[in-house]
């Protein structure tokens, strides 16, 4: 300002008085007050007019001051609105205190039930333990220490909630489902009542998405995980944390049962098919499919039948019907199918029976370790259902079952049949792990980096995922 006014007495007459100055002044001012009061006109006219259109007195929205006061006060509004958090969910507990840290116990001859705000409620079953780790606006997360859990969760735009029991998680936005976790024999239970859940954990890192009306049940031990259907499952009456039905296991998932030494190799001496027998790729979307307990299976003749008594177990002239194998595995008894099988002749069973029955067969030898009635039933299933998912899936578990036998070779074999069938099958992630391992122990660690590359690639975050980072350091 000092240089202006330098400026202005340099550029200025020497003569002008001081009357002159005086009016000169006067117009300067006169002229920036008009050009102000435009400017302050324009923008309080905008804010009038938008006013006026919420329906805002125009007594008021005439009134500059009024008008910026009620825009400003707008503006804070929908600030709040928009920015302000949604409120957390809070939940009381019945039936049970409320240790620190969320820990609530359910005593050995009571439940607890806990009722959050939004309406979702978790029933505990007696003896059964859970800790509510995090609570949000959207959801919870809880952790299942032991026992079993009963949810209800009430369907809302964006809710996150999980239960987590062990090294497993339960996904879940709304649904109802029951959950169980053993930790004596870490088998996890999930019975899907409404809706879908992921389940994802060690032996289901892609995660495994369960519909209405099914059962997954994962055995940590065995490396073990199953999807069936489990109205039929609960028909059967298994113990809580059992094998659900092999019959309608979803082949996606491992399997327990290793081989014993000795067991019969792809193509032996045993009339076990080898990989080279293996029938052309079928449909893969019967890969996942879960069918109920007592159905007939996918490929068996209509009215296939074991020798004797009917393939479902029924017995004649109106006696009660005895379980089916299928139910039998489900309840983990194991002994009776085998029994069964040998007294009506293994032969037989194999050459005749049912795929439901074949299956069946298969999974009560492996859960009962009786790995050359297991490699049997499995070369049956394959040679004579090579087209189902089951069929194909037997290549997976007979690789794996000469593989752990110790005939990492071998198995590659099989390993290679069942990703040549189903490459974007359930088992084909630990397929090509196992593989990848195979591999490196038979021929080496190059041998085996193309593999480890494809595997990281295809299954990042698999359960072989460290084996393959390991053999990509040089």
């Amino acid at each position: 300002m000092s240089r202006l006014a330098d400026i202005a007495r340099e550029g200025i007459p020497a003569d002008v008085d001081a009357a002159h100055d005086a009016a000169e002044r006067a117009r300067f001012v006169e002229a920036v007050s008009r050009g102000a009061a435009r400017r302050r006109g324009g923008a309080w006219g905008r804010i009038a007019s938008w006013l006026r259109a919420l329906g805002v007195s125009t007594a008021l929205a005439d009134r500059p001051r009024w008008a910026l006061a009620l825009a400003g006060a707008a503006a804070l509004a929908v600030a709040l609105v928009v920015l302000w958090p949604a409120r957390r969910l809070d939940y009381a507990v019945e039936g049970a205190p409320v240790a620190p840290g969320g820990y609530i116990s359910a005593a050995a001859g009571d439940g607890a039930r806990l009722s959050f705000t939004d309406g979702t409620t978790v029933a505990l079953s007696p003896g059964s333990a859970l800790r509510v780790a995090e609570v949000e606006a959207t959801g919870a997360r809880m952790l299942l220490e032991h026992g079993r859990a009963s949810l209800r969760v009430t369907p809302r735009p964006k809710a996150r909630w999980s239960v987590e029991a062990g090294p497993f998680a339960v996904l879940v936005t709304g649904t109802a489902f029951d959950v169980s976790w053993t930790r004596g024999d870490g088998t996890l239970r999930v019975d899907l009542h409404e809706g879908s859940v992921t389940v994802r954990g060690p032996l289901a890192p892609d995660g495994l998405p369960l519909r209405a009306g099914q059962r997954l049940v994962a055995r940590m031990h065995e490396g073990d995980v199953q999807i069936s259907s489990a109205d039929a499952a609960s028909a059967a009456g298994p113990a809580q944390g059992g094998p659900s039905s092999a019959q309608a296991a979803q082949p996606g998932a491992a399997q327990p049962g290793p081989a014993q030494p000795g067991a019969a190799q792809p193509g032996g001496d045993d009339g076990a098919a080898g990989p080279g027998d293996a029938a052309e790729p079928g449909a893969e979307g019967d890969a996942g499919a879960a069918r109920p307990e007592g159905s007939r299976a996918e490929g068996s003749p209509a009215g296939a039948a074991a020798d004797g008594a009917a393939a479902d177990g029924a017995a004649a002239d109106g006696a009660v019907a005895a379980p089916s194998w299928s139910k039998r595995v489900a309840a983990g008894d194991f002994g009776s199918v085998l029994a069964e099988a040998e007294q009506r002749g293994l032969g037989g069973v194999l050459e005749r029976g049912s795929l439901d029955d074949l299956v069946a067969l298969a999974d009560a030898a492996r859960y009962a370790r009786r790995g050359d009635v297991a490699q049997r039933a499995l070369t049956a299933t394959r040679k004579r259902f090579p087209g189902t998912s089951h069929g194909k899936a037997a290549a997976f578990l007979l690789g794996r079952m000469v593989d752990d036998g110790g005939s990492p070779g071998a198995a590659v074999a099989w390993y290679d049949a069942y990703l040549a069938e189903s490459p974007g099958g359930p088992f084909a992630a630990e397929a090509l792990g196992r593989k990848m391992v195979a591999v490196e122990r038979t021929s080496g660690r190059a041998a085996a980096r193309p593999l480890a590359e494809l595997y990281l690639k295809r299954h990042p975050r698999g359960a072989h995922a460290p084996v393959a980072r390991d053999l990509m350091k040089p």
